[in-house]
């Protein structure tokens, strides 16, 4: 990946088909084993019959673990409800409630919680967010700091509820047992004498798994460690208190602390118990910010302006009702309306220039990649721009820490976003062949809440459209998006040898990426076996170096890859299939952002193609 992915809320180890490796088995030898194959067998591989047999053994050989799972958790579900009448409680709610710093900022949070279902709430000055779990939908949720709600797929919703499950302590209530929630189990020991390590995934096929450490002494978690969106995250707590009267114990200090080194710290100050349930509803709005907005044309012609004023969206996006199709309104009428200035360069990115408090910012890089807005220091200061907090930013092969940096208005086209945030990093590295220097990257922000609609060939136009712009367009090809730390992944299968011709993998769509159609990510090229699967035995090896943001004005260490080709690739809906590929396959961990993905489609693929980048509709459409 050549531009950055920030994940603001979450901060590089494999834990899947593996315990971590400072674990050990409880047997009298203390010898290190793994963990049973059947539990953290990786979803990519298909199992054969010996496969299936194996498994099944390794199974076999571990029921001792069950009877000590039962043993451990009772311990540790006596040791956070310490009156014996709490344990079999039928409602588990409360609030706890205190201060803590978040993204190098001090802050105030408060968790609500009711069984599984949940409101975690952070907020500063700058910055607040809010996350949520509605058990009715069946729904984990985000709203940011604009204002913005959004649906968490994949490894950002098992992460939210792994997460705030362990925190609450709702995983060892009866409640969570008896609706068979998660699959936990005992796995080992930890480094310090006699420390149990439960390893606690979601029962229907989760891939995200934390390991809880529970302390020998007082059966309490002392940490937690959790791999998410591309790096491995360990939760400590400390300071563990009893409160309602001595029913419920919970930790006064959680310590987050990330892959980079970075922590984040909530310091508990009160507990109480709730009796609301209506609370913990999912909000009703959705891919929606008071904060962004398309700006008004005189030159609208009648039926957009009937448009815009039968749509009670207070944010003036507008669906464009239409018999027709897109392809039948001229290209002059649509650069006119709704067209981005586009900067041409020689590599494969596709550049435009934004406006910040309505000055020209320079070139930035358009790309899907980018979990947000990046900004090159040098523009900022020129600009006065306020700086607050930090944030580490991951990019191919490490993580940059940087600033944020705030505008009072951002303008893209007739886009315009108020009060933008901006991750300040060096990027002018990146891009080849441009006659002024880069200065910045339009990710997710622009992306959220409107629909981006982008020509192939060297001469491309660049359109941003409101909101449900193509909603009468039903019976184009569009493909699935899911989304993972704010950027969007589709579903797709692939030639070569094994089952990835005819099953679905989930593929990363980063238009920042260039060099390639396809980057296969590690883990993947290991667990498919992708380096035999698409290259002869004795075919020698090509190498390439993909590089990436660094913060510095150098391209950072890269990530070494070996070049091959493929056959085709087909996307998951209405047979949208490219062929004659050239991809890369990497053997390190960098590209790894998501447990259920194996890589990335790249610029390459993307520049052949129109592409329409609906995100609010949670979907992209490749034409030609």
């Amino acid at each position: 990946m050549t531009s950055p992915t920030a994940s603001v809320k979450r901060h590089d180890v494999n834990l899947l088909n593996r315990v971590p490796s400072k674990l050990r088995t409880t047997t009298k030898k203390k010898k290190k084993t793994n963990t049973p194959k059947a539990f953290l067998q990786n979803f990519m591989t298909k199992k054969t019959t010996s496969e299936t047999t194996t498994a099944t053994t390794a199974l076999e050989q571990t029921r001792v673990f069950v009877s000590e799972t039962e043993v451990v958790l009772e311990r540790a579900r006596g040791a956070l409800f310490p009156l014996e009448d709490e344990r079999d409680i039928g409602i588990f709610t409360g609030e706890v409630w205190g201060k803590g710093e978040h993204l190098g900022m001090d802050v105030r949070w408060v968790l609500r919680f009711e069984n599984e279902e949940f409101i975690d709430e952070c907020v500063n000055p700058e910055l607040a967010y809010v996350s949520g779990f509605d058990s009715k939908k069946d729904e984990v949720w985000e709203t940011d700091f604009s204002g913005y709600t959004q649906t968490l797929d994949l490894d950002d919703r098992e992460a939210a509820l792994l997460a705030t499950w362990i925190r609450s302590g709702y995983w060892l209530t009866r409640d969570c047992e008896e609706k068979r929630m998660l699959d936990v189990r005992h796995v080992g020991d930890g480094e310090e004498d006699g420390e149990r390590v439960i390893a606690v995934k979601l029962r229907n096929d989760g891939l995200i798994v934390a390991h809880v450490y529970l302390c020998k002494n007082t059966h309490l978690p002392t940490k937690v460690e959790m791999k998410c969106c591309g790096s491995v995250e360990t939760w400590k707590y400390t300071n563990w208190k009893t409160f309602n009267d001595g029913a419920f114990v919970f930790a006064e200090t959680c310590e987050i602390i990330g892959s980079s080194g970075s922590t984040q710290r909530f310091d508990m100050s009160g507990f109480r118990s709730i009796s609301s349930t209506s609370m913990f509803s999912s909000p009703l709005k959705r891919f929606d910010s008071e904060l962004i907005s398309m700006i008004k044309s005189n030159s609208n012609n009648n039926n957009s302006n009937n448009n815009n004023n039968n749509n009670n969206n207070s944010n003036n996006f507008s669906s464009r009702s239409s018999s027709n199709s897109i392809n039948s309104i001229s290209k002059e009428e649509i650069s006119e309306e709704y067209g981005v200035e586009v900067v041409k360069c020689s590599s494969d990115h596709v550049l435009v220039r934004p406006f910040i408090n309505g000055k020209d910012a320079g070139p930035f890089i358009l790309d899907t990649g980018a979990s947000g807005l990046v900004l090159d220091k040098r523009v900022a200061d020129d600009l006065n721009l306020s700086t607050f907090g930090e944030v580490h930013v991951s990019g191919v092969s490490q993580k940059v820490k940087c600033a944020f940096r705030r505008a009072n208005e951002l303008q893209i086209g007739k886009l315009k976003i108020e009060k933008p945030v901006f991750m300040e990093m060096d990027v002018s590295h990146i891009v080849s062949g441009c006659a002024e220097r880069v200065t910045g990257i339009i990710g997710f922000d622009a992306f959220k809440s409107s629909v981006v609609d982008v020509s192939p060939g060297k001469n491309k136009t660049v359109n941003i459209y409101p909101r449900g712009y193509f909603d009468d367009n039903a019976s184009w090809p569009w493909q699935n998006v899911y989304i993972v730390s704010n950027v969007p992944h589709i579903k797709a299968r692939f030639s070569g040898k094994g089952n990835h011709q005819t099953e679905l993998r989930i593929f990363m769509i980063d238009s920042g990426a260039g060099g390639a159609d396809v980057i296969f990510h590690g883990r993947a090229v290991e667990t498919l076996d992708l380096e035999n699967a698409l290259l002869g035995k004795n075919e020698i090896r090509r190498t390439s170096t993909v590089r990436g943001v660094s913060g510095s004005g150098s391209s950072g260490g890269g990530e070494k890859c070996i070049k091959a080709t493929l056959d085709w690739i087909e996307f998951e809906n209405k047979g949208t299939r490219v062929e004659e590929l050239k991809i890369l396959l990497a053997n390190g961990s960098g590209f790894d952002l998501s447990e259920f993905g194996c890589g990335m489609v790249c610029a390459n693929i993307l520049n052949s193609k129109r592409v329409v980048y609906d995100i609010p509709n949670r979907r992209i459409c490749l034409l030609g």
